[in-house]
């Protein structure tokens, strides 16, 4: 297990336990969520590493590695996946990158690259997990390990996507200091993250499932973006809400306080999130376009 004494972001030493949330895809086993009182980022404190973390990625649930089980949760990821792939795509295509060369980090089993490729973008994808990277091999699609990132130029890349990875990723500055060095300048940095600041985060409490606890190593709000997008020299362009997460969320909450999904609560809690957190900008989860200047 690793434990941080300093915030990552703004390098306080000044943290607090603020949940306990559980590992609700096995064990249950609680972990503790820290949020530092300098400048309000959380984080899993202590969190697995190596190996360790990487066992609980083992999971049949984890249908981002698997394309899934035939279950009725699967099936609801697979469509809202489906309706998802488009709406992120014409984001991307919006942003008017100088390239036309596109990575998608932590591409999962590579339905968004699938997609991008029909629309005559150069693609690449980076996945950790040699399970996904074989299912996106049936695709047609080449993905490397992390490992091999360095292999990428440097201010080679039109856009960096990165949709629910960025949450997962251990070493998160030199990371985002990666992707810096690699962009074209005026190249773009997509990353989509759940957001603790949602009203269905506040309802569920420990139970929310975007706290996915150990695989979740940090857990970000609006301010949390802004602070690493400076820090890492990167202009916060926009902010865009992910209706559809709400609703997806929220199932597998009802299911981790009640013991069963129930749809109907589910569908209600989603939309009062989605309502409250429309304008605001403060839906589930939130997609940041960080720009090279």
């Amino acid at each position: 297990m690793k434990e941080h004494s300093s915030c990552p972001v703004c390098g306080a030493k000044n943290l607090e336990s603020v949940r306990k949330p559980y590992y609700y895809r096995g064990t249950k086993e609680t972990f503790n969520v820290d949020a530092c009182k300098s400048c309000g980022f959380w984080l899993t404190n202590p969190a697995p590493e190596g190996a360790e973390l990487a066992a609980y990625y083992e999971s049949d649930d984890y249908v981002s590695h698997t394309d899934g089980t035939g279950s009725l949760m699967d099936k609801v990821y697979g469509a809202v996946r489906k309706r998802a792939i488009k709406s992120k795509f014409d984001l991307v295509a919006s942003l008017a990158a100088p390239s036309k060369v596109l990575i998608d980090y932590g591409a999962g089993t590579g339905e968004f690259l699938a997609y991008a490729k029909t629309k005559n973008w150069t693609v690449k994808g980076f996945e950790p997990s040699e399970v996904a990277r074989e299912n996106a091999a049936r695709k047609g699609l080449e993905l490397l390990s992390p490992e091999e990132r360095w292999t990428l130029e440097e201010e080679s890349v039109g856009v960096f996507t990165l949709w629910h990875v960025l949450e997962h990723i251990p070493d998160l500055n030199e990371t985002l200091a990666y992707f810096y060095t690699r962009l074209v300048k005026g190249g773009c940095l997509v990353i989509a993250v759940p957001n603790h600041e949602s009203l269905d985060a506040d309802n569920y409490g420990d139970d929310w499932a975007a706290y996915d606890v150990p695989l979740h190593l940090w857990h970000f709000a609006k301010s949390d973006l802004q602070r690493l997008a400076q820090k890492h020299h990167f202009q916060l362009e926009k902010i865009e809400n992910m209706p559809f997460d709400s609703f997806y969320v929220s199932l597998l909450s009802e299911k981790n306080r009640h013991g069963a999904m129930r749809p109907i609560q589910a569908f209600y809690q989603g939309l009062r999130s989605n309502l409250a957190g429309s304008k605001a900008k403060n839906m589930s989860s939130l997609i940041y376009v960080l720009r090279k200047d």
